[in-house]
């Protein structure tokens, strides 16, 4: 079970037809999901249920990482998981974008996962000279997010452009093997973190209600040469590669967790 503010997500195993259920919503207007594939038979449907997450963690689809400190399975899809994950790479910088459907609140969060190429990285690597810049700092994004109520899919997409500075009041200045965060203070100066080893990685959601839609998110993150503060160069866009938006119940999203 998990309860957040208004909202819960809880599983529960119907006996009488052997099938897996996911309750989820918001107290008072819950509704109720199948979260496994319907088969002739649901007698087996919480044994298939573990089997494919243990597929999804075997194949790498899903990954291991800190969650409020603690070792934890990240839910948002893996690069390894090509249906549902995109990397693009430009000038160095590497752009690793999912997402997630949350059934009980009705949306989709997504995760960005930003990095500058090491030596390690092989033949996609650059080397400061040929990317022209040592680090590189993010100072604002563009997203494009196009969606289609299910009920008409069929027709042109809904598209919503969003721009903004930096990303949830964050500027990481990315170097090699790591990157320094900066946030926004109270007197909206930017406000100088330490150095951190590793990708520098963010969550955020949709606004719009999407219990019913299905789309994609893409666009830009800009970034400067050197930092926002001691600039070595224009400004220059940073691909982030067009990503899957998959609500409750689509084709290939047929098990909740």
């Amino acid at each position: 079970m998990n309860i957040v503010g208004d909202t819960m997500k809880l599983f529960r195993l119907n006996l009488s037809q052997g099938s897996l259920e996911m309750v989820c919503g918001e107290r008072g207007a819950l509704e109720q999901h199948l979260a496994t594939p319907v088969m002739e038979s649901n007698d087996d449907s919480l044994l298939r249920w573990f089997e494919e997450h243990a597929y999804r963690l075997e194949s790498e689809f899903l990954s291991v990482g800190k969650i409020d400190r603690f070792d934890s399975i990240v839910r948002y899809p893996t690069v390894a998981d090509t249906a549902n994950c995109s990397r693009a790479v430009t000038r160095g910088v590497e752009i690793v974008a999912s997402s997630i459907y949350v059934p009980e609140a009705g949306l989709h969060t997504y995760s960005i996962r930003i990095r500058l190429l090491t030596p390690s990285d092989g033949d996609e690597y650059m080397t400061p000279q040929e990317r022209g810049f040592e680090t590189c700092q993010l100072v604002s994004r563009h997203w494009k997010i196009s969606s289609w109520d299910n009920s008409q899919h069929n027709g042109p997409p809904n598209v919503e452009n969003v721009r903004g500075e930096g990303v949830i009041g964050m500027y990481p200045l990315l170097f090699e093997g790591g990157f320094r965060n900066y946030t926004t203070g109270e007197d909206h100066e930017l406000e100088e973190g330490e150095n951190t080893d590793g990708q520098f990685s963010y969550q955020s959601c949709t606004q719009a209600e999407s219990r019913q839609h299905s789309g994609y998110i893409e666009g830009f993150l800009h970034f400067r040469p050197g930092s926002i503060s001691e600039p070595r160069g224009v400004l220059f866009d940073v691909r982030v590669d067009l990503f899957p938006l998959k609500p409750v119940g689509s084709s290939d999203n047929k098990y909740m967790y």
